[in-house]
């Protein structure tokens, strides 16, 4: 099957979101590293934070391939419920900065910047073009497969 124009802006739309994530977290690094560093517990075991950062890409990857490449809709939800968490997360760091404990950065403006797309890259998972690309629709050019039964006996 060709893939359907929703697919097709999905999948530009959730790798745009993924290279201003990896944008954001390059940005922020810093200072997890400090926040690690001064846990001590953490400290120990100072491969924690890039071993998250490549599951965390690699989770991405996968997500992208699953969806934009070889269908499965068990992927898609995936995608739909990060996407919904990550409008969570944006309404909790609002709700920090409108109590004034934290203001809003560049790093924080390209974290939402990346959480918008990644929102209408899932939007776009709802479209009908892209039900089908996932077989959530029966195709128009298949043959029904029931049979018109009458009710005469």
């Amino acid at each position: 099957m060709i893939r359907p124009i929703s697919i097709v802006r999905y999948e530009r739309l959730y790798l745009a979101s993924f290279v201003l994530g990896l944008i954001g977290s390059a940005m922020n690094w810093p200072q997890r590293v400090a926040l690690v560093a001064a846990n001590p517990v953490l400290a120990q075991v100072s491969w924690i934070l890039p071993t998250f950062q490549v599951i965390g890409i690699a989770v991405t990857l996968l997500l992208w391939y699953f969806t934009a490449r070889s269908p499965s809709v068990a992927a898609k939800w995936v995608v739909v419920v990060l996407a919904v968490l990550s409008i969570v997360g944006v309404g909790l760091s609002l709700a920090t900065v409108a109590r004034g404990e934290t203001t809003i950065g560049t790093t924080s403006i390209v974290s939402f910047a990346a959480d918008a797309l990644s929102v209408v890259a899932a939007l776009h998972l709802s479209k009908a073009d892209a039900k089908l690309w996932f077989g959530e629709l029966p195709d128009a050019d298949e043959p029904d497969t029931f049979e018109d039964m009458s009710h005469e006996r």
